[in-house]
Order: C-alpha cells, then sequence, then structure tokens
C-alpha cells in the first residue's frame, strides 16, 4: 500500500469521516501482522530524524488507546492486538514535531489531564450573523430577522428566508439603476447570501462583501475582504469578477475560496470546480484548473501550488481543519472564529500542527487538545488568550 493511501485513511479516521470501505481497510491494516509500511507512515508522521518533537506520554497513550476502542464500536469489535504506539497513531493524539503534526480522536474528546482543563470563562463558538447596510446607509442586523422582504431596491427586493439573504427581482418592476449593498460579518459571524445572478457566498468572519442590487453591463462585479466561498451562476457573456485589494478574479461559472484577510501573509485563491483567472498587481495574470491555488504575496508576486482544498474549504463545512500549520496561524483563524484576542509570552516554539474539530465546538475545546501536545499552554485574561510554551 503507498504512503499516499496510508495518509488518507489516518487523516479521515482523524476526521471522523472514514466510508464503511475505508473503515474495513483500516481495520484490516491495523490487524496484520508486520505492517511496515504503516510504521514507516506513522514514524514519518512524528517527525523527521533529529527534529525537535513532543509526545504523549506511554500512559498517557495506552489510556486514550483504550477510551477509543470503547469509543469506536466498529474498530473495537475487530481490531486485533497490535503495537499499542501503532493503533494509537492511527486513532489519537500522539505527537507534534517541528515540521510533523498530531492527529485527533474520531470521538474527538479530549483526555482529562491536568493541562486539558477548560479556560474559563468559556468562549462559545461563531454563529450566522451580519450586518446589511442598504444603499441609503441604513443597517440591518441580520441575526435578529425572521422570514421575510427585508426592503426593495433598485428593482430588486431583499429577502430573508432560513438565515439566508437573497436579492430576487421586483415583480412588474421596470429597470432601474442597480444600487449597491454591502455586508459585514463581525468577528465570530458567518451568513450566507444569494446574489441577483444567482450566485451563491458563503462569508466567513471578519469579512465583507460590496455588490449591486441587480447586475448590468458587460461584467458582473463585487469587491471582497476578509474570506469567502463562491459558487457563482454560469453567465458566459456577463463573467463574474471579485476584488480583493490589488487582486482582480474573473470566472464564467466556478465554486472556489478567496482568502485575503490583512494580517495574512497573501491573498489565497483555491480552485475547486471549473476555471478562474487571478491577476495580480502589474497585471500578472495566471489561469488556475481544480486543485490548484494562486498565492499573491505582500509583493504583488503570484505563485500557482497545488491546494490542499479540504483544509482550504474546511471553514465553509463547519471545520477547524489544519495540516502542518504553526501555531500563529492556528491562532488567527481562532481570534477570528471565537471573537477573542491573542497575546503571545515567552519564546513560543515555531511549530506544526495538524488538527481537526468542529467550528461548533467551544474554544476551550480545541485549546485544551493542543495543549496535550505538551509544546504550548493557554490562560485566558478577559477577552485575550496568552500563548506561552
Amino acid at each position: 500500500m503507498d504512503q499516499q493511501r496510508i495518509d488518507h485513511l489516518l487523516k479521515q479516521y482523524a476526521a471522523g469521516e472514514l466510508t464503511e470501505e475505508e473503515q474495513q481497510e483500516l481495520e484490516a491494516l491495523l490487524a496484520q501482522p508486520g505492517q511496515k509500511e504503516l510504521e514507516e507512515r506513522i514514524a514519518a508522521i512524528m517527525g523527521e530524524e533529529g527534529s525537535p518533537s513532543y509526545t504523549v506520554s506511554e500512559e498517557r497513550s495506552n489510556a486514550t488507546f483504550g477510551r477509543i476502542l470503547s469509543a469506536d464500536k466498529p474498530l473495537r469489535r475487530k481490531v486485533k492486538p497490535v503495537r499499542r504506539w501503532l493503533a494509537a497513531a492511527a486513532a489519537v493524539l500522539l505527537v507534534v514535531s517541528a515540521g510533523g503534526y498530531f492527529l485527533l480522536n474520531r470521538s474527538r474528546q479530549p483526555v482529562e489531564t491536568a493541562q486539558s482543563q477548560p479556560l474559563k470563562p468559556e468562549k462559545a463558538p461563531g454563529r450566522n450573523t451580519a450586518i446589511l447596510y442598504l444603499a441609503d446607509s441604513s443597517a440591518v442586523e441580520l441575526d435578529s430577522l425572521g422570514n421575510g422582504i427585508l426592503a426593495a431596491q433598485g428593482g430588486t427586493r431583499v429577502m430573508m428566508a432560513n438565515g439566508q439573504l437573497s436579492y430576487l427581482p421586483q415583480p412588474g418592476g421596470s429597470p432601474q439603476k442597480p444600487a449597491f449593498n454591502r455586508i459585514v460579518t463581525p468577528r465570530g459571524g458567518e451568513f450566507t447570501i444569494v446574489l441577483p445572478d444567482g450566485t451563491r457566498v458563503w462569508l466567513n468572519a471578519a469579512s465583507s462583501l460590496i455588490f449591486p442590487t441587480a447586475f448590468s453591463g458587460a461584467k458582473r462585479e463585487v469587491e471582497l475582504t476578509g474570506e469567502a466561498y463562491m459558487q457563482v451562476a454560469e453567465d458566459k457573456a456577463h463573467p463574474f469578477e471579485v476584488k480583493i485589494r490589488e487582486v482582480n478574479i474573473s470566472v464564467l461559472g466556478t465554486q472556489f475560496n478567496i482568502m485575503g484577510y490583512e494580517d495574512e501573509s497573501g491573498i489565497v485563491t483555491t480552485l475547486v470546480s471549473g476555471s478562474v483567472r487571478v491577476t495580480a498587481p502589474g497585471n500578472d495574470a495566471r489561469l488556475l484548473t481544480p486543485g490548484q491555488h494562486a498565492v499573491v504575496d505582500r509583493s504583488g508576486a503570484l505563485r500557482i501550488e497545488k491546494a490542499d482544498v479540504a483544509e482550504e474549504t474546511a471553514w465553509k463545512n463547519g471545520r477547524i481543519y489544519f495540516e502542518r500549520a504553526n501555531i500563529r496561524q492556528i491562532m488567527r483563524q481562532v481570534s477570528r472564529w471565537y471573537d477573542i484576542d491573542i497575546e503571545y509570552r515567552g519564546n513560543v516554539a515555531d511549530m506544526d500542527f495538524t488538527c481537526t474539530v468542529s467550528r461548533r465546538d467551544k474554544l476551550s475545546k480545541l485549546l485544551a487538545l493542543l495543549e496535550m501536545t505538551g509544546a504550548v499552554h493557554f490562560t485566558m485574561e478577559g477577552n485575550t488568550i496568552v500563548v506561552q510554551p
């Protein structure tokens, strides 16, 4: 079995997303005597030779493995005795190292240790909330509204239904000059909007979108800050364009994610399906194919790379997912989603983590799992999380 397949099974298990067939495949792997390739892959996961690492003790590993077997009945039914560290590595947090990562158990319940007690006071996760600024600059708090028509402007009805904002043509209305609206999500908020052309936009926390109440002219143009996932309605005669700072993304009909927060190192456009053209400052333009992302750094340089689509779109699917991300990268997302400030004290090591949890989990759960590595420690002071070695 190749290493890529082993990686896939371990990651699917960690995320709790194994299919029945994959689960049986993993069970068979764990039950085999002398699984050399699997052992080699786990060794690679645990970090390159000579790199500093932080491991969970054997006692804690064995105790956690027991909890996993009791929590995951299908695996308990068929797994035969194998090396404890090997079986546990497929299911639960074992190690974090420089350039390495850790896995979370399928039931996502942290081992109860002195380092994994919930922080007080607790912080709830983000929720479905946004503010809509209409053409007359009036503001509407969307999370407090029920279903119905909010406004009629620019020949368009603005409607709320089941927590989603939609722009629909006004029946019998004559064409009017489009007005511009702006939707803003705060830290700790997210929202979904259907634009006048049928394009669906998932807006992440601390983001905003400026758009017309009706599209007219040769292009459909919107302006984004922060992060959004877009499912663009196809219209070959009217390309869809997204502007985020000095970067332009042009599409016909496709699905893609754009992340361009001011506190990140660049603007990342990740293509899920279809085709997009990314134009950087200086008119350097490149086409993307599905599974690629374009990164425009602070200098305006544009590069195309293979993307980890699952990681870069996880937020839209209700997950917090990191693959070999450093603690500062993780905490920037934590700050936006849980509406909390971050402070670093001491020499916090530049180490990489891989983790996956639900965005509906409370903050203490995610931080407790990170603390279980022994690499970082968190305290809360008011609305600030203090990160220390």
